[in-house]
């Protein structure tokens, strides 16, 4: 089952390009139904789904991709079967522990550690999303294993199409009808976000119908081979799965809280703030417009829409580090130097070469972009400018970030990446903390923490692969071609930007400069290095060996 790397590639690329478009269409619709307030409490009930989500679809998946991957090389088609069954099975037990787990919790959550109790109808709306995650997310592991990127993308597409079609829908059905079922608009905005939770809910069981209705077409699951396992054969291979997953889980788990940590603080430090410092505050826009719950505002304005926009240029890392897993694990379990060399090159060349300009670019347009989408919230665009450029300005630090920690796990090292991410953690909760609660900086002080954390992580997590992988690959080496074409194309975007503003208006100047920047940044990358072009166009044209 031998699939060109350009597919793959070009598969995946097409599915991230049109699931994150079609997940703006629904977050930045949502931020100018919902609003700061709105979106504060629909982030709230992903806040605690994100780390279960996390715990529950980060390790089996993984572990499967890279034992498929070995396996196969290996021609034993059998192990790959019973892999499959085994951590199917698992799946169905997480997701359900996942979702019964949020359920529990979700009144202690929103009453006691959110401060929002608003978003309980929200929280118990995505509880079943653990599910339906957990199983498509091994199927998905389990075809990236074979490197057959087909079915993840085909299913994201589909996941994402219903999201926006329902989410928007929904949410803007309870909202404009907000005066007849509750009494008012401001009333309905709690449920106007559940019922937007309620259409993502139902694109995750749509995404699994898919995986589950094409497995059972497939000739791919090799259920001639190996013949009918055992239970105490079943119990071991699941034994086996779960003790290498654990660590992958706790890891993905500890990355993903960090979304509470930002809840936890932007929210409570914001509040804390006003009340310290009651004056610096005065003449801030949200105060001025007469926002009650400012904390609550603030987050929703970070975690729903600053997020939302930035995310749509991080994903970028993280495509790549799906296509290069299975070729980085299989060059690991061979031991073939010269093999991972290549790909560890390739993985971070590849990673710079696209996140650099696309994080930098937001990061110098960061105003006419968010005027542009968020055309009604003005209030929430002003809070936002600054925060958003902070991010991208940074964003690269955490692209190489989880490229490296890609290296890791097809070394199969599961420890270092919970490692890096709980002295990431740390820093961020530490960090938010000390920033937000200085009046002058509120969040923008959440994206200095970001940033700066990821670049301590990055730091730390180079100096472990130096000492474990190899100190003769050069890793931040490979990405400083790009961060330097990108810094060059980024001011020639401010500069064509400010210049053409007031001829060809926001919308124009804002396109114009960036189709300019990209060509100029092109231009530059090729005279920095020629090779970060060729290692980028070998990774869209490459097949596997």
């Amino acid at each position: 089952m031998q699939k060109g790397f350009i597919r793959n590639t070009a598969a995946l690329f097409t599915a991230a390009f049109i699931s994150k478009a079609l997940g703006a269409v629904l977050k930045i619709p949502l931020g100018n139904i919902l609003g700061g307030e709105g979106m504060g409490y629909f982030t709230t009930a992903y806040s605690i789904f994100t780390p279960v989500l996390s715990f529950v679809c980060a390790g089996i998946p993984t572990i499967l991709t890279r034992s498929v991957a070995a396996y196969y090389a290996e021609g034993d088609c059998g192990k790959v079967r019973k892999m499959r069954q085994c951590s199917l099975l698992l799946a169905v037990l997480a997701g359900t522990i996942g979702a019964a787990l949020i359920c529990i919790a979700a009144v202690p959550f929103v009453c006691y550690i959110a401060n929002s109790p608003e978003s309980l109808p929200g929280v118990l709306m995505i509880a079943p999303c653990a599910l339906f995650c957990s199983v498509t997310a091994v199927y998905r592991g389990y075809y990236e294993g074979l490197s057959d990127m087909l079915p993840t993308a085909l299913s994201q597409v589909i996941e994402a199409f219903i999201k926006a079609l329902l989410g928007v829908g929904l949410s803007y059905f309870v909202y404009a009808n907000g005066i007849r079922l509750f009494g008012s608009q401001q009333a309905s905005l709690p449920y106007a976000a559940a019922a937007a939770i309620l259409g993502v809910t139902i694109s995750e069981m749509c995404g699994m119908l898919f995986m589950l209705i094409r497995s059972r077409n497939k000739k791919d699951s090799f259920r001639r081979y190996g013949g009918k396992m055992s239970f105490a054969e079943m119990f071991g291979i699941c034994k086996d799965i779960a003790a290498k997953a654990l660590p992958v889980s706790l890891g993905a788990a500890a990355s993903n809280l960090l979304s509470l940590a930002d809840m936890f603080t932007i929210s409570n430090c914001i509040d804390l703030s006003i009340n310290l410092f009651p004056g610096e505050w005065s003449g801030n826009p949200v105060i001025a417009s007469g926002v009650a719950g400012v904390g609550n505002f603030m987050y929703g304005c970070y975690a729903g829409m600053i997020m939302s926009v930035y995310m749509l240029a991080a994903a970028v890392s993280g495509v790549i580090g799906r296509c290069a897993m299975p070729r980085l694990a299989a060059a690991a379990e061979k031991n073939d130097r010269s093999a991972l060399s290549r790909e560890i090159r390739l993985t971070i060349k590849g990673t710079a070469v696209l996140t650099a300009p696309l994080t930098v670019f937001m990061a110098v347009l960061s105003d006419p972009v968010l005027a542009t989408l968020y055309p009604v919230r003005e209030t929430e665009v002003s809070v936002s400018v600054i925060p958003l450029a902070i991010l991208g300005a940074g964003g690269l630090a955490a692209g190489l970030l989880g490229a490296v920690s890609t290296l890791f796990i097809a070394y199969g090292d599961f420890g270092t990446p919970i490692k890096i991410t709980l002295v990431g953690g740390a820093m961020k909760l530490l960090l938010n903390c000390a920033f937000i609660i200085i009046p002058s900086v509120n969040i923008s002080g959440a994206a200095i923490s970001a940033v700066l954390s990821n670049v301590i992580c990055l730091i730390y997590a180079v100096h472990i692969a130096k000492k474990r992988i190899g100190d003769d690959i050069p890793y931040i080496s490979y990405a400083l071609p790009s961060a330097f074409a990108a810094l060059g194309g980024g001011v020639g975007i401010y500069l064509f930007y400010t210049g053409m503003r007031d001829t060809a208006g926001t919308l124009g100047a804002m396109c114009i400069s960036a189709l300019l920047g990209t060509v100029m940044y092109a231009l530059m990358l090729f005279i920095s290095d020629s090779k970060d072009c060729a290692a980028a166009l070998k990774m869209l044209t490459r097949r596997k060996a």
